[in-house]
């Protein structure tokens, strides 16, 4: 028997056609909310005796998928879900986008798919398959035989970002179809991101480059950045999905222009085949390929969509991840969205979710919560004045000793990779055993 809170029943108990935004702060349920809610309608339908739902529940990790799996097979708490888990063919979903995605294209796919995996294998798409089409740029075809080494390697890469940025060969086919997706991406706060590969491709002498004080910029000229590179980006996308060539990035890209054109043709699912509900964990955590997914796969389906996480959680729009999505989930999905919040944090003692909700506060571009602690312990918070960073690896240490004396564990968190590694290489210096 399900114990749940008022917040967590109000969302589960929504009507079974509803368009749900669950914001759900960290400790507050939200993967038991989002089985739960899966049980609620599976057991109204057998109630009612209506067809059995079908769920498509996307995560964005394999642990995130396999801890799903395990906890929606127990019988106890999620008898009628476990039933339709149990299904042959079953009828609960759980996957990853690239592994729903990869699925999709494989069924598509002609004889003699191929999926670059390694450096290795982008290195000899470039210099191989792509050749014909960058010997036609001056500035690519110059950048991959002064360095011949890294520069197959890092444009794939950059060509991938492109489609994780929205960038769809078939749609952006002009220079101002390619400047409104560039402008809603400014306005997505994706800006940054985009940037990124501008720098690359400077690095890389595609684009020019100019010098503001000591700082080397990549020049931003969209007209340049449209001629020199996006036009033989839109060319090569093209050749290599032609010749059934994928990357990782390809396994969402493909999936989802077989799942557009199915859509734009009017081919919707129906019956065993069709999702009536999909549900998708860490919402916040999406880019703008995953979101043009998402919506496609819920479209063509007709099924309801659900969306869950926490956009005070974003902290991947380094990867090209934005808030903008949970923020605002009828402009980007074009449907409205009953919105329910987690109030209660069952993790945690008070004082750390009350520190934590006062910092996180200082966030602009935020939903406002009001979270509670179920717990009435308090931890122990230790702030510690360190004058450098030397200090601060001897302080750190300290602690790991202490906590190696009397069993406890440790986690060390930081804002970047670069302020973890003088940790990481102090503690091996030192015996120190750990995992990163």
């Amino acid at each position: 028997m399900l114990n749940l809170d008022a917040h967590q029943r109000a969302f589960c108990s929504a009507p079974p056609d509803a368009n749900l935004r669950l914001l759900a702060p960290a400790g507050c349920g939200k993967t038991l909310c989002l089985l739960a809610r899966c049980e609620q309608l599976a057991s109204h339908a057998a109630k009612s005796r209506q067809t059995p739902p079908r769920f498509l529940l996307v995560t964005f990790t394999r642990a995130a998928t396999i801890e799903l799996t395990d906890r929606s097979g127990d019988r106890e708490q999620f008898p009628h879900l476990t039933s339709l888990l149990n299904r042959q063919p079953a009828s609960v979903d759980i996957s990853t986008l690239n592994a729903w995605g990869y699925r999709r294209i494989r069924r598509q796919a002609t004889f003699g798919s191929r999926l670059l995996k390694t450096k290795k294998d982008y290195h000899f798409a470039v210099q191989g398959q792509l050749r014909p089409i960058w010997s036609r740029y001056e500035h690519v075809a110059a950048a991959i035989k002064a360095k011949k080494s890294k520069a197959p390697r890092q444009l794939m890469e950059i060509i991938d970002a492109f489609k994780s940025l929205g960038f769809d060969h078939t749609r952006h086919t002009n220079y101002p179809t390619f400047l409104q997706l560039v402008k809603d991406l400014n306005a997505q706060g994706l800006a940054a991101r985009l940037h990124q590969q501008v720098d690359e491709l400077a690095r890389l002498n595609v684009i020019d480059t100019k010098f503001q004080g000591q700082h080397e910029l990549a020049k931003t000229d969209k007209k340049l950045l449209y001629s020199r590179f996006f036009k033989f980006w839109r060319e090569a996308v093209e050749h290599l999905t032609a010749e059934v060539t994928f990357t990782f990035e390809d396994q969402k890209y493909v999936a989802y222009l077989h799942e557009r054109q199915a859509l734009e043709a009017g081919s919707f699912l129906s019956g065993a085949a069709a999702y009536t509900h999909v549900l998708v964990d860490e919402f916040q955590d999406i880019n703008p390929l995953d979101l043009n997914l998402i919506g496609v796969i819920a479209d063509r389906n007709r099924a309801s969509l659900t969306v869950t996480g926490d956009d005070d959680q974003a902290i991947f729009e380094w990867r090209g991840a934005s808030p903008e999505y949970i923020l605002r989930p009828e402009v980007f999905l074009g449907r409205p969205f009953e919105t329910h919040k987690l109030g209660v944090n069952y993790r945690s003692p008070s004082n750390i979710v009350h520190h934590s909700q006062h910092l996180v506060r200082h966030n602009k571009r935020r939903e406002e919560k009001s979270v509670r602690a179920a717990q009435n312990t308090s931890a122990r918070i230790v702030v510690a004045p360190i004058s450098d960073f030397s200090e601060a690896i001897d302080a750190v240490h300290d602690v790991v000793e202490c906590a190696y004396a009397d069993g406890s564990r440790v986690a060390i968190i930081g804002r970047k990779r670069s302020q973890i590694i003088p940790f990481q290489v102090d503690f091996v210096s030192k015996g120190v055993q750990f995992c990163a």
